[in-house]
């Protein structure tokens, strides 16, 4: 129940940052810019100090977790004008987009409302919490609804859909090969019949003749393993894997579990393997040499990567030509 109740919180506050990046109707700024005053104007319409001042608490916030104590006057003003940069484009997007029809906008938005409602206990906590980010419920509603209109204008825009061409994807894979670089790696699984540090030579004995046995059984059917393993295994990290490492690179496992894992041929099992843990029974999966992942391996990656990217300088420049055509005043602090 815990856990629900944490994921519901956790999707609350997502929701709430997104929102965060949607100015508020015109009303409802014009009238906070009047209560709390105006730190810039575009097209003649305000965008509050308030909004300004908890745009840097927030960025501010972030440097905090990261150890920061005390921020120096020049990184706020720092982030203060880039708080105001991000508030302005907003604004100029929020205004282009504001004539785009969204069909069920308003349907979504109380449905993304009921979702933020569930991460809390009584309606009283989620009243102060909207209240904390300077929203009420209609507020939510009504800035979800302009974020709805804005992926609309973005969209019509071409701003979604791109796709980088089969040359550009090879040009970057080639461009950027250095980044495609690989240690070399083998996939495996592993039983470990575990020996305490202290354990006598009769004691290291006994386990090593368990290992064997083990190891006999996967002979004769290595279906076993991940049977095996989940029963047998004193390795903590994969027992409830069935034994499975994953892929791993050398200096993971002892020098030991190397030597043979790394010249072991997939689908093999090992001779009994002593390290200062005890006795492996090791079984390679797969194995991938040291060089460059190849372009088919790399190809969505770099695609979506590619799509990401395009698609993110195509916004900086249409907000950079909705700028050139505003009126954008900023005020004195």
């Amino acid at each position: 129940m815990k856990r629900v109740i944490f994921c519901l919180f956790a999707i609350a506050v997502l929701i709430l940052v997104q929102l965060t990046t949607v100015q508020a109707s015109e009303p409802q700024r014009q009238e906070a810019a009047v209560a709390t005053g105006v730190a810039a104007t575009v097209n003649g319409l305000p965008i509050p100090e308030k909004l300004l001042d908890a745009e840097v608490k927030q960025q501010l916030g972030k440097y905090a977790r990261y150890g920061m104590r005390r921020a120096t006057p020049e990184l706020t003003a720092t982030l203060r004008q880039q708080a105001l940069d991000k508030l302005i484009d907003q604004e100029v997007l929020r205004q282009a987009s504001s004539r785009m029809v969204v069909k069920g906008a308003e349907e979504q938005a109380r449905q993304k409302l009921a979702v933020l409602q569930a991460g809390f206990a009584t309606p009283e906590q989620l009243e102060r919490y909207l209240a904390s980010r300077d929203l009420t419920q209609e507020k939510f509603i009504e800035s979800y609804r302009s974020k709805l209109q804005i992926d609309a204008y973005l969209a019509s825009q071409g701003l979604t859909g791109i796709e980088p061409t089969e040359e550009q994807i090879a040009t970057y894979y080639e461009q950027s090969k250095d980044n495609f670089k690989r240690e070399e790696t083998v996939t495996a699984q592993h039983i470990l019949v575990a020996v305490s540090p202290d354990a006598t030579p009769e004691m290291k004995e006994q386990a090593r003749h368990r290992a064997e046995e083990l190891r006999s059984q996967l002979m004769a059917d290595s279906g076993l393993f991940p049977q095996l393993a989940a029963k047998f295994s004193g390795c903590a990290r994969s027992k409830d894997q069935g034994g499975e490492l994953g892929s791993i690179k050398r200096g993971f496992m002892p020098q030991e579990f190397d030597a043979v894992a790394f010249a072991l041929p997939p689908g093999e099992i090992s001779e009994v393997v002593a390290t200062q843990y005890g006795f492996h029974i090791i079984q390679v999966i797969d194995k991938k040499s040291a060089g460059y992942a190849p372009l088919a391996e790399m190809h969505d990656f770099i695609k979506k990567y590619l799509a990401g990217d395009m698609a993110a300088k195509k916004k900086v420049s249409l907000i950079q030509e909705l700028r050139k055509k505003a009126t954008i005043v900023v005020l004195p602090n």
